[in-house]
């Protein structure tokens, strides 16, 4: 079984159901494979629907992505490792965004594959995030996912 960690950036798109990145994800993945999300892109999720006008919609959308994924918490063991990640990065000048460092960090206890854009993800050792190459279009959507 392989593990995957849905990124702010992959699971909007996922919410809004887009059925182009559904089947992308379902070629790419076997039948045993886990989808997860973490508390804190659950946390950009709520945030951006709160921030739209089409609120509801994307309330929807996130009911929608929660009924489809694992929800991993941020708990002591992810908490130490955020702590690493960031120590790390600061000293080789390399910072990332916190919430970034978060997920990298859940993406890290559980032995997960980040799903995402964000090139940032390759500074921090130890976690595989390449797969994202495979199921992002060429074009991405402006939208990212959430309508405004």
């Amino acid at each position: 079984m392989t593990g995957y960690l849905l990124d702010t950036n992959h699971a909007a798109v996922a919410m809004a159901g887009d059925t182009s990145f559904s089947a992308r994800l379902l070629q790419y993945a076997q039948p045993d494979d886990q989808f997860c999300l973490s508390i804190t892109v659950l946390a950009e999720l709520y945030f951006a629907a709160y921030a739209s006008k089409r609120r509801e919609q994307n309330l929807a959308g996130i009911s929608f992505l929660l009924e489809r994924v694992n929800l991993l918490d941020f708990d002591l063991a992810v908490a130490e490792e955020y702590g690493r990640i960031k120590a790390k990065l600061k000293a080789k000048g390399r910072p990332i965004p916190g919430t970034d460092a978060q997920i990298a960090a859940v993406a890290r206890v559980h032995g997960l594959t980040v799903l995402t854009t964000d090139r940032h993800f390759r500074y921090v050792d130890r976690i595989d995030h390449h797969q994202h190459t495979l199921l992002w279009p060429v074009s991405r959507p402006s939208h990212r996912g959430l309508t405004t």
